[in-house]
């Protein structure tokens, strides 16, 4: 691949630290069909590769190779860390499924989460409860389905994340203006009524997706729920509020929306709640724990030169981090162009953070570059909010980011839409209306994590136990024995990452004989007792 330019710039006021420079281009790849992609998620995998998850348009097309199942479907990559393809998959009913979450869990397989207006036909197992409804699917890591849940009131429920908790059930958060029924016989999971026209929502499962609890948290006016993070004793529940004193929120605003926190025990009871905003507008879009706190990561309006609140003024990329009690240990904001939107937030070494974003009409120093509508911006801070080091990337349309990480190898992906043809940093062109974009980037130090060629994970396990093989291999077999050296498992390993089913056998202590291309490794796995 030709070497492509790239462009560091430096945020107004800050300085790159000596040493430390913009990462070069190792890989690109466009995916999709001849409509449109949208993009929502990455997320890296023990393999050292990673999934990109979001919605399609497309049928059979481009480098789509299923057939929709309806307008919008859920849609799937897994790649290896080169970009290759592993599989694809695509889930959806007749009418719109739109996929806004995606997760590794313990057993190394996904959980998604996103809302869907099908009825049961296609994919789709259960008939809807109202317009939009949360629409589950606990995936292998293989991408098979494993189960899949409905979750609805009688009016739209939008959900917006879904984490597995500690328990190895699930924690579901999204937006609802649905209301309790007003009788027993008709059909919905929503219990309590809505404070306003839209309110938070949160639900809790267990493993098997059947429901412990759910709770509304809203006032009169617009709160729209963002994110979840688990804590060590229940949740932090954040999003955005346009809601004054009404309802159950206990806290006014400062600006037209703000940031709105909710800290609960494990049953959704409330132990606090603050808001955190300016004049203008705030929006959330996530929450990441650290070791002292947490830090909450979104979008600011800027104020006009002259005035104290028009969104004329553009937006900026805002970050705060508060202590376990909700208290603000700093406040920083990060002004790359004229409208910057951040959208994701990681963890990107020891306390070093990722946060990465799209932003329109790029200030590099005191020039300025129109490469398109939006590029995508990733920048690494420190702990105490600092840049470290920031970057560009874009062609000359439309690249809006929407997941950023750092992957086992020390690079960076980024991950996004993108309608640009072949342009600037983009080295080839969308073949639909809108396609997903994934870039791979250097890592700046040149040091990647030591690797072992075959690990198992979780281990100890409840059931599945994840064999991952760290490098390309033609063959590859697992055998599963017990202490007595009885044979009970035999199975070929396609992919990098590949599960194994222990749930037939009871605890105990098991032998795995891994074979790759000729070498041979022993790993004894511990299987646990139902939880």
């Amino acid at each position: 691949m030709a070497v492509l330019k790239t462009i560091a710039f430096i945020a107004a006021g800050l300085s790159l630290t000596a040493g430390v420079y913009a990462q070069n281009i190792e890989w690109q790849q466009v995916l999709g069909g001849t409509h449109s992609e949208y993009l929502c998620k990455l997320v890296p995998t023990p393999d050292y590769g990673f999934l990109i998850a979001g919605s399609s348009f497309s049928g059979e097309s481009g480098n789509k190779t299923g057939e929709g199942k309806g307008n919008l479907d859920y849609f799937l990559w897994k790649m290896d860390e080169s970009g290759r393809m592993e599989w694809q998959k695509s889930f959806g009913g007749p009418a719109n499924d739109f996929l806004y979450s995606a997760t590794l869990t313990k057993e190394g397989g996904f959980i998604l989460g996103g809302s869907s207006n099908s009825p049961k036909s296609g994919d789709k197992k259960e008939d809807g409860y109202g317009n939009m409804d949360f629409w589950l699917l606990k995936l292998s890591p293989e991408g098979k389905e494993e189960w899949q849940k409905t979750l609805g009131g009688l009016g739209n429920d939008q959900l917006q994340i879904v984490r597995q908790t500690p328990d190895g059930g699930y924690i579901v958060g999204g937006s609802s203006d649905s209301s309790g029924p007003e009788d027993e016989s008709i059909n919905s999971v929503k219990s309590q009524d809505s404070y306003g026209s839209m309110d938070y929502w949160v639900i809790k499962l267990n493993a098997d997706g059947e429901i412990e609890w759910e709770k509304t948290y809203g006032g009169t006016f617009r709160d729209e729920l963002k994110d979840i993070a688990i804590t060590g004793d229940g949740y932090l529940i954040g999003g955005n509020s346009n809601s004054g004193l009404s309802g159950n929120k206990l806290t006014d605003n400062t600006g037209q929306n703000d940031f709105w926190l909710i800290r609960t025990d494990e049953k959704g009871n409330e132990i606090w709640q603050k808001n955190y905003g300016g004049e203008g507008d705030e929006n959330l879009s996530g929450i990441l724990a650290t070791g002292n706190g947490f830090l909450l990561a979104g979008s600011s309006a800027r104020a006009q030169k002259g005035q104290k609140t028009n969104n004329d003024g553009g937006t900026d990329f805002r970050v705060i981090s508060i202590d376990k009690d909700g208290v603000s240990l700093w406040d920083k904001t990060y002004d790359i162009g004229k409208w910057d939107v951040l959208v994701s937030l990681s963890g990107a070494g020891e306390g070093e953070y990722l946060l990465g974003g799209y932003a329109s009409t790029e200030t590099l120093g005191r020039r300025t570059d129109n490469k398109g509508i939006n590029d995508f911006v990733v920048i690494k801070i420190n702990s105490r909010g600092k840049s470290l080091w920031q970057k560009s990337v874009g062609g000359t349309g439309t690249d809006q980011l929407k997941g950023a990480i750092q992957m086992r190898d020390g690079g960076y992906l980024l991950a996004g839409n993108s309608d640009s043809k072949k342009s600037d940093d983009k080295d080839r062109a969308s073949t639909g209306g809108s396609d997903y974009w994934i870039v791979k980037l250097g890592n700046e130090n040149k040091q990647a994590e030591d690797r072992k060629l075959i690990e198992v994970f979780p281990n100890p396990t409840y059931r599945f136990a994840n064999i991952v093989i760290a490098e390309d291999f033609r063959e590859a077999k697992a055998e599963v024995f017990d202490l007595n050296g009885r044979k009970l498992q035999s199975r070929d390993l396609p992919y990098r990452s590949t599960a194994i089913d222990l749930q037939a056998y009871p605890p105990g202590v098991y032998v795995f004989k891994i074979l790759v291309d000729g070498n041979v490794e022993e790993v004894k796995v511990i299987k646990k007792g139902n939880k």
